[in-house]
């Protein structure tokens, strides 16, 4: 009798084991493929944010900026000389664009000059690019130069492609170049002499 019994209940806990081993996988399974879904889920929703940043633009600020060259203008005019940006690595360029008939950009023309003397003899150079919008010319970039004595460099962007490749669309944009070519600093507008001496003195630094 206790030896029947003894099969009977070997025979039930087997049975338990068997109920036991078949529904373990299942659970898993559900697990699984819960985990599967919340990382599709993620995924898609990564995505789908990435998609919706706008594009990157080159001209921004930590970005290496555009290379060019282009011919120089003084104050006697368009000249068979050329200067390319990429000349100066090893120096902090601060880059303007300007155009010779802009309200501000005269207005900024003496603060800018001051700065180009304060720096003197550091390693800062000032690079204007002046534009050639609304019938501006090397000629009348040439008198602007001669107006404001300035003592700095400028090239003359003859068919607005630099000012394209930094998505200059107002004067004067000022842009803050470190020793390696990377954009610290984008200024547009009047700017305060104070803030300007800063941004160059971070770049400096």
């Amino acid at each position: 009798m206790n030896d029947g019994e003894s099969g009977w209940e070997r025979e039930l806990s087997r049975t338990k084991s068997q109920k036991s081993k078949v529904t373990r996988p299942k659970r898993s399974q559900g697990r699984g493929v819960l985990v599967f879904v919340a990382i599709v889920v993620i995924v898609l929703a990564v995505a789908g944010y990435v998609i919706s940043q706008p594009p990157h633009q080159a001209g921004s600020i930590g970005d290496i900026a555009p290379d060019f060259t282009l011919h120089v203008v003084s104050a006697s005019g368009l000249s068979d000389e050329s200067v390319t940006l990429s000349s100066f690595r090893g120096k902090v360029v601060v880059l303007e664009f300007m155009v010779s008939w802009c309200h501000v950009c005269q207005e900024m023309a003496p603060s800018v000059e001051y700065l180009s003397q304060k720096y003197n003899g550091q390693d800062v150079v000032f690079l204007s690019v002046a534009g050639t919008q609304n019938g501006a010319t090397a000629e009348s970039t040439a008198d602007y130069i001669k107006q404001y004595q300035s003592t700095w460099t400028y090239a003359l962007d003859t068919d607005g492609s630099v000012f394209s490749a930094y998505r200059v669309d107002a004067t004067p944009t000022f842009l803050i170049l470190d020793k390696s070519g990377t954009i610290l600093s984008r200024l547009q507008g009047a700017v305060a002499t104070a803030a300007f001496s800063n941004a160059i003195d971070r770049a400096l630094s």
